[in-house]
């Protein structure tokens, strides 16, 4: 069975994370995502993690790795036929790196009027910031995430994870599809798409801009709680795990409440409603608190069951053991030649009738030049060496 996006061709010239985390999950779904990497240099990626190449096996399955010199003449002729065969562009320069190498989006609109090119920056294409460098840190603190992490007591906290870039890497693969479906429906032309790493972040900000248009209204941080769920947070148990719970709306705090003894809490009304509670939250969070402190983790589970939101806090250690992880086939095991065998994520989301699949790992470089020079572009093998033995490619 072929994959949902079979027939359709990327050129991807990002680098790190968040362009290629959009060509990664086109590729996933059977996207042909050829990936550009300058000679003697590659992708930055390659270079950062425990491992050298491991970051990049799991972020570049699936493409086509090649190599080619964007800044040599004979090189910007071969980006130009290659976009001449495409369907989508990825890139995440700084903003005008591709016009100083002749590709801007009028140019490339040009050389194919129905591509799609998607532009990744830290601050967008426009605006006072646009040429500013832009990193994951920078857009998690320009979009507002940093200032509600954390503690009440402390400095701002960086989440432990690269949160808005690969945010970004969904905003702009829900770009692509979305230009894609116009121009396969009528629009008949390409467009491009202008996505930012802080922009990412501040659309998934809740209603935090709204309250403050309101009633001026800026949300602080509250450390491990979250103003709709009381009680809701991390608690160490007796055996010294952290149970997480996110109690919220009224039935399920009423049923919360019986779970740990507390029937007098279910039936009154200081506790019956969420503005109720929310004037109560101390004291409900010491009650809390205590009452997991006092049982073990497999106590508290039990007793919270299914219908109460709880869970443990996971190690990656914990998430190779947990059965319903595995029985969501979220890990796959994908052979290579540097690594043999690495497990790595699944494929997300699940489609019933074109689910998709991790075909390669991240690829050495330059591992498909001759299937794209010499197969899609249909160079001499006289012409293919030459590009080799200067440096094109």
């Amino acid at each position: 069975m072929g994959g949902a996006l079979d027939g359709l061709r990327v050129i991807e010239v990002g680098h790190v994370v968040s362009a290629p985390f959009c060509g990664a999950m086109l590729a996933d779904f059977g996207a042909e995502v050829i990936k550009i990497e300058s000679p003697g240099g590659g992708d930055l990626l390659r270079n950062m993690g425990n491992f050298k190449d491991m970051w990049f096996a799991v972020e570049d399955r699936n493409k086509k790795t090649i190599t080619l010199n964007l800044k040599d003449e004979k090189g910007g002729d071969l980006f130009r036929s290659l976009l001449k065969e495409s369907d989508v562009l990825i890139e995440n320069f700084r903003p005008g790196a591709m016009k100083k190498l002749g590709f801007a989006w009028e140019e490339v609109h040009q050389i194919n009027p129905r591509l799609v090119m998607v532009s990744v920056s830290g601050y967008g294409q426009t605006g006072p910031y646009h040429k500013k460098p832009g990193y994951d840190r920078l857009g998690m603190a320009m979009g507002g995430l940093t200032y509600l992490t954390g503690f009440p007591d402390g400095a701002p906290i960086r989440p432990g994870l690269a949160v808005s870039d690969y945010l970004t890497g969904l905003f702009a693969l829900n770009g692509t599809l979305t230009a894609l479906y116009y121009r396969d429906h009528g629009g008949n032309t390409g467009q491009h798409i202008d996505v930012s790493l802080y922009e990412s972040v501040l659309r998934i900000m809740e209603a935090t801009l709204a309250d403050y248009s309101y009633r001026g209204v800026v949300r602080k941080r509250i450390g491990n709680a979250h103003i709709s769920t009381i009680p809701g947070g991390h608690y160490l148990t007796k055996d010294q795990q952290y149970v997480v719970l996110a109690v919220g709306g009224d039935k399920i705090f009423a049923q919360f409440a019986r779970a740990i003894g507390r029937e007098d809490m279910a039936n009154d009304e200081r506790y019956a409603t969420a503005a109720a509670r929310s004037e109560r939250r101390a004291e409900i969070e010491e009650i809390t608190s205590s009452w997991i402190a006092e049982h073990t983790c497999k106590e508290c589970l039990e007793a919270f069951g299914d219908d109460i939101p709880n869970g443990l806090i996971y190690t990656v250690e914990d998430i190779f053991k947990d059965p319903h992880i595995l029985a969501r086939e979220d890990i796959v095991s994908v052979a290579t030649e540097k690594f043999g065998k690495i497990s790595m994520q699944g494929i997300v989301p699940k489609l019933s009738k074109t689910p998709g699949s991790v075909r390669w790992a991240g690829a050495d470089m330059g591992a498909f030049n001759d299937e794209v020079y010499l197969g899609l572009l249909k160079l001499s093998p006289e012409e293919y060496q030459h590009c080799r033995e200067t440096g094109v490619i």
